[in-house]
Formats: C-alpha cells, structure tokens, sequence
C-alpha cells in the first residue's frame, strides 16, 4: 500500500527546487516581467497537474507514471500557454521555447512523482502551493538582481542613476548561473541554521 507522503519544501528542502528549475530560472530572470510570467507558468502547471494526478493516483498504473505525468502536465502547460499568448504576448516572445519547455520541467514532474502521485489531495495542493511560492520568490530575487545591476532598468524602464554602473556580464548566462549561485548558497545557509535552531528546541 502507497503512503501519504509530504515533501516540506519550504525551508527543509529549499535548496533541492533550485537545481532542478535551473535552467529556467538562468534563462528566464533577467527581465522581471519575464520571471513573473515563467513563475506562473511554472506555479499553474504544478498546482493543476498535483490536483487532477492526486485524484487520480489510484487509478494510475505504476508502470505508466512517467508517460501520464508528462501528459497531464504537458495539457495543462499548453492551455496557459495559449492563455498567456492571448493577454501577454510580450511575455511569451520574451520567454520564447522556455515557456513550453515547463513540459518537460523537472519542478512539476518531481512535485506529481515525489507527492502528488502519493497523497491527498489536501497534501498534494499544499505542496504545489509552497513548491510554486518558492520558485516565485527564487525567480523574482534573480530577476530583481539580474534586471537592475546587469540592465540598469526594473520592469523594462531605465534607472538613470543605475545606468552607468551596469554590470552586463549580470544578465548573460554567465551571470545568471552566478546569481542563482549565491541564492542557491544564501538557502542552504538559511535550511542548515532552520535544522540547527529546530533540533535545539526538540
């Protein structure tokens, strides 16, 4: 028999969501717009998919996890791509193959593999809740980051007082893996004193 399980993302395993959605947020955070929208995209498909395969996890055979979970996250990643082309098409052409790459992402498949496809759906919406949050929180870092040093703007507008003091290498690929770097490092830091401080209290 399956056991419910509960993946606590939020400060425990922090660190493991960063990897994983590495390519995103690299390619996806040096314009905030761009990882705003990549955030949703990303926090809607794993929210969705935890929901419809949570309920369906009695159902679905073992041996076919891999090929369903793709399926059903790959529908749900069509339609708000198709909501996104209609009312934010700039966004889209700044995201451009990467949007329908969430597909294939390893954040939405881990959260239908390593929760949704073993819990309630109580447990599996609160996980997909707090995987998406922390994606968000990672990708809006990066960006606010990346945009303001390395562009000397915020949200596509020109900070004069930034504008000689740009740091171009910041929204390359270099200085996206860079910032995402030093946010990996600052959440390890932040899960090993949350460990510490924990077992002190028990």
């Amino acid at each position: 028999m399956k056991k419910s399980v509960h993946s606590d993302i939020p400060l425990k395993e922090a660190a493991h969501l960063l990897p994983l959605g590495a390519g995103f947020v690299m390619a996806s955070s040096a314009d905030l717009r761009a990882a705003l929208g990549m955030s949703a995209a990303v926090f809607l498909a794993t929210l969705l998919s935890a929901i419809v395969i949570s309920g369906l996890r009695k159902v679905i055979p073992d041996r076919f996890h891999l090929p369903i979970y793709l399926f059903i996250i790959t529908v749900f990643v069509s339609i708000i791509e198709a909501v996104m082309v209609a009312y934010f098409p700039v966004v889209v052409n700044m995201l451009g193959a990467h949007l329908a790459a969430v597909a294939v992402s390893a954040v939405p498949y881990r959260d239908a593999e390593d929760v949704a496809g073993m819990s309630s759906e109580h447990i599996a919406v609160k996980t997909a809740l707090e995987t998406g949050g922390l994606f968000t929180l990672i990708m809006v870092i990066c960006a606010l980051i990346r945009e303001t040093l390395g562009n000397g703007s915020l949200w596509g507008v020109s900070i004069p007082i930034l504008r000689d003091y740009r740091v171009s290498a910041l929204s390359g690929a270099v200085g996206g893996y860079l910032i995402l770097a030093i946010v990996y490092a600052a959440l390890r830091s932040i899960r090993r004193r949350f460990t510490v401080k924990k077992e002190g209290t028990e």
